[in-house]
């Protein structure tokens, strides 16, 4: 028997790996082929082509598997003993499947090879020199070769499991590699000389290379851990009645809104504008299964956002093994909701791995991990291949700079060559951006939650004072038994306003700069019914906290921002005399936070001045447009994001870039943070280290700016056996991390 992998008996056989693969495959082909018929017609190509070579990819993947050299790995890895020498075996199954299919090369002589080099990179990272393959290219003078029984033995699996006509080679026939010649070929296909002879574009490359590896890459990994090729199939019927059953649920009557209607109408791209507490996440659904089976993905602007709509679908739509959550702290989330006993396991490391990849039929992720498989890094192929004929959701599209609009802006051609349908949705979108979305995905309308745009929640007010010159008043409110919230722009005034509004109420301070866990604490605490009187938040208060004040007190900021914060007053219309209150910016705002925004500033704070009353959602629409009205979105960080996305496309095609994928920039962040753990955790991390609980030190660590770290807390770094980010710096549950300008001597 053949192995495939070092499991003993017939499910570690090369026959029911190489089956299993086959399986999957024909589902999720026939899943979507009509997207990639359409796909392949676009390009002016056949998708019964593309069927035959991507089944070839499939099938043939792991060819080299069955030559001796790998079946003396596998005996030994399962006896557990003898020294291994490894051979990567998709080098073979990249030389035996083009002298398999010699046929069709000599007859396609200016078809680019994709397939080939889906098989040959399925595992490792590909570039013109192959330097993931250095042992093999450098070292070992002398493959491993088939004999006519394992090419035979393998042969015969690629014909008798196929549902297309094959013309391959049925016998070696004294065939012997001769190394030089295949990487030669290897260089050949990718020449700058060759490319141009070809009939097709780089892009249009690239997009066959993805999509056959994506698809060889979906397939053998839902063959190696024995799970079922899951679709999306809930209809709207069922999930009308999962939102009634959630909506009764708060105690609240179920009435169909006009815009979850016409959303639910919608066939193709949509423009979605709606209020805070529309509804929003309900209304992308029903657009979204309207086209069936097909895969939902969320992106969301933060992990916060995206935490607490995964929740909310598996809370109420979706069995949890459908849906996949997948950001920079996704292993934490995790770990939090205790979602296994073993956070480390190879089980769960496994799975996050395929959340990824957008393997599971329902996604949510922030932006970026979407957006960096434009920079060919990762596992990008399979994030493209999932784009395929899917619904995608872009929320809250107000939050990103021009650089990041022009990334999402390539990414949504993308998806629409990949017969994908885009959903665009904020609660507060300037023209500029609607124009902008509205031309690109060809729409004449967006839709408008026009029922709620009437209603007038909270009364707006400006004071040009400082928030230390309005405390009285503050705390008149407080004393009325009023829900009271004052929001600043930078950490230590928030800090600095805890401690003396804590002295007399029991209040709670919210910025970033508490450890993960407390932070999630305090944000929990705070979507409950609580008996704060007061509390105390930076710009973090504006991101999906489902969370209701009775006045607000907001440091001025860009409108938009504003906007958001003021979603937390009076969030449920359930009071009477709600007002959301703007005092003036601090100079060390503008200097740390706004710097490049001052003009935006001075406008925001000049429309609220003007508009001092009971605002209706059209009038605060009006007034964000008013501000944005002379924005440029095309400026040159834009341009400089179009450019990176096409040079990548037309210069890498399909190889891949050596980076790390959290670290690249998809956003223009000035103020990079670094995480540290103090002091006081050091015992509780250390044995997290020790039990190998990795993903629960992140709700020991901190962000801070790198401005701070410098001057306050980069000489006091704590030697550790484990090299964890551990400093002497003093921290506090209720108010976060202590700066103090002397040297800390904790030891």
């Amino acid at each position: 028997m053949f192995y495939a992998k070092p499991i003993e008996g017939y499910e570690g056989s090369y026959e029911y790996h190489i089956k299993k693969c086959i399986e999957v495959f024909y589902i999720e082909f026939n899943r979507n082929k009509l997207a990639l018929t359409k796909i392949m017609r676009c390009i002016g190509k056949d998708i019964d082509d593309f069927e035959r070579k991507t089944y070839l990819s499939v099938v043939m993947h792991d060819f080299g598997k069955l030559s001796y050299k790998f079946q003396e790995q596998m005996r030994k890895t399962i006896d557990k003993k003898g020294k291994i020498d490894y051979f990567r075996h998709e080098l073979l199954s990249f030389v035996y499947m083009i002298f398999a299919t010699q046929n069709y090369l000599k007859a396609e002589i200016l078809e680019f090879p994709y397939h080939y080099y889906a098989v040959l990179s399925h595992h490792k990272r590909l570039d013109i020199n192959l330097n993931d393959f250095t042992r093999e290219r450098d070292i070992i003078m002398n493959w491993p070769e088939l004999t006519e029984e394992e090419y035979g033995y393998g042969l015969d699996l690629v014909i008798n499991q196929r549902n297309v006509e094959l013309d391959l080679v049925d016998s070696l026939g004294g065939y012997k590699i001769k190394k030089e010649s295949i990487l030669k070929y290897f260089q050949s296909q990718l020449a700058e000389s060759h490319l141009r002879r070809l009939n097709l574009e780089r892009s249009d490359i690239r997009m066959l290379y993805s999509l056959c590896k994506g698809i060889l890459q979906y397939s053998d990994w839902i063959a190696s851990s024995n799970k079922k090729s899951l679709q999306q199939e809930l209809k709207q019927s069922e999930l009308r009645e999962k939102i009634k059953i959630k909506v009764e649920a708060d105690g609240n009557q179920y009435i169909e809104r006009i815009f979850h209607k016409e959303c639910a109408m919608a066939t193709n791209d949509v423009v979605a504008i709606a209020p805070t507490g529309s509804g929003k996440t309900e209304a992308s659904l029903l657009w979204a299964v309207k086209s069936e089976k097909s895969k939902i993905i969320f992106l969301m602007p933060t992990m916060v956002t995206s935490n607490s709509i995964f929740a909310r679908l598996t809370s109420y739509y979706f069995e949890k093994e459908y849906c996949g959550l997948t950001h920079s702290n996704a292993d934490v989330y995790f770990a939090i909701n205790d979602e296994c006993e073993i956070i480390d396991s190879s089980k769960l490391r496994y799975e996050l791995l395929q959340y990824k990849v957008f393997l599971t039929p329902v996604m949510v992720s922030t932006v970026d991990q979407l957006l960096t498989s434009g920079f060919n890094v990762g596992h990008w192929s399979m994030k493209e291949y999932a784009l395929v004929g899917s619904s995608i959701i872009f929320d809250e599209i107000q939050a990103y700079d021009t650089f990041t609009l022009a990334l999402i802006t390539e990414t949504i051609k993308k998806i629409k060559k990949l017969q994908g349908r885009v959903m665009i949705m904020s609660a507060t979108m300037p023209k500029f951006l609607m124009n902008h979305f509205k031309n690109l995905l060809n729409i004449e309308k967006p839709i408008i939650a026009t029922e709620l745009m009437d209603r007038k929640q909270n009364k707006w007010r400006y004071i040009d004072e400082q928030i230390e010159d309005i405390l009285d008043e503050v705390k008149g409110y407080i004393n009325k038994g009023k829900k009271v919230a004052i929001i600043v722009n930078n950490i230590e005034k928030a800090k600095s306003l805890y401690n003396d509004l804590s002295e007399k109420y029991n209040a709670l301070c919210l910025h970033s700069e508490f450890i993960m866990k407390d932070r999630i604490d305090k944000e929990a605490s705070l979507q409950k019914d609580n008996d704060y009187k007061i509390v105390i938040s930076t710009q973090v208060m504006e991101a999906s906290l489902d969370i209701s004040f009775d006045i607000i007190f907001s440091e001025c900021a860009p409108i938009d921002s504003l906007v958001q914060r003021a979603g937390r007053c009076n969030r449920w219309g359930k009071c009477k005399d709600s007002e959301f209150i703007v005092f003036d910016y601090s100079e060390i705002a503008l200097k740390n936070v706004y710097k490049d925004k001052k003009d935006i500033l001075e406008k925001s704070k000049a429309v609220v001045q003007k508009n001092q009353k009971y605002l209706s959602e059209y009038e605060i629409a009006n007034m964000v447009d008013e501000v944005y009205a002379d924005f440029n979105m095309y400026d040159d960080n834009y341009n400089k994001g179009i450019d990176l996305y096409n040079r990548i496309s037309d210069e890498e095609i399909i190889f891949d870039l050596k980076y790390d994928e959290e670290k690249l920039q998809t956003r223009l962040v000035e103020n990079t943070k670094i995480s540290i753990i103090p002091y006081i955790y050091k015992e509780v991390v250390e044995e997290l280290f020790e039990n190998k609980e990795y993903a629960k030190i992140s709700l020991y660590e901190v962000p801070v700016s790198i401005g701070r770290f410098k001057k306050y807390i980069l000489r006091n770094y704590c030697e550790n056996n484990y090299s964890l980010p551990i400093y002497t710096i003093d921290y506090n549950e209720n108010i976060g991390i202590l700066y103090n300008d002397n040297t800390f001597d904790m030891l």
